[in-house]
């Protein structure tokens, strides 16, 4: 190959590397564009909220930055004068990156909303069966705040519910106060159990 036919097209990569240059600003805008709507949109900040739809803004964002940063990369690349396998790596990880920005995503690796314990409803439900279910599973957790709900169910209306609240307060304590609420109240008084 003559050296005529090297310099046109080492002139195109030189051009194109230079309109690559005067794309540099825009990666920094939307990289910082990216992450401040990645952390708002997860939840409030400074006690305001932004909507739900905001959340795809993020990924939205980071994908037009990895696109420009993927030519970036690619045109320094071609020119020799960034190292290929950085160059590859980097770009991957952007597309890691995306990928976890996805809302989907980020609702499958986020923490599990905070539920509410729902046994002292369950408890006070007017179906008997219901109550009798909640009473033995409150049992079985051995969770001392319980014991003023079960404490209460001992004088349920429903025999079985009565038999289970009092077999749970036995599994709770580790010992049998009897079937008197008053006797239980004393001792959950004496263990620090009662509110």
């Amino acid at each position: 190959m003559s050296e005529s036919a090297a310099g046109p097209g080492r002139l195109r990569v030189l051009s194109g590397l230079g309109f690559v240059q005067f794309l540099r600003p825009a990666l920094y805008v939307l990289l910082v564009l990216s992450a401040l709507f990645t952390f708002w949109s997860g939840g409030a900040v400074a006690g305001r909220s932004l909507p739900r739809w905001t959340q795809s803004v993020a990924p939205t964002i980071f994908a037009i930055f990895l696109a420009i940063f993927a030519v970036y990369r690619f045109a320094l690349m071609r020119a020799k004068k960034y190292p290929a396998a950085i160059g590859l790596f980097q770009v991957g990880l952007g597309a890691l990156i995306w990928v976890l920005l996805l809302p989907s995503t980020r609702q499958k690796i986020g923490p599990p909303p905070s539920a509410a314990d729902e046994l002292p409803t369950l408890m006070a439900s007017p179906d008997p069966r219901v109550r009798a279910i909640a009473v033995e599973v409150a049992g079985y957790r051995r969770d001392p705040r319980a014991a003023a709900d079960l404490i209460d169910r001992l004088q349920d209306a429903d025999a079985a519910v009565r038999e289970r609240a009092h077999a749970a307060l036995v599994r709770l304590a580790g010992t049998d106060a009897g079937r008197d609420p008053a006797a239980w109240r004393e001792l959950a008084q004496k263990r620090g159990w009662s509110r």
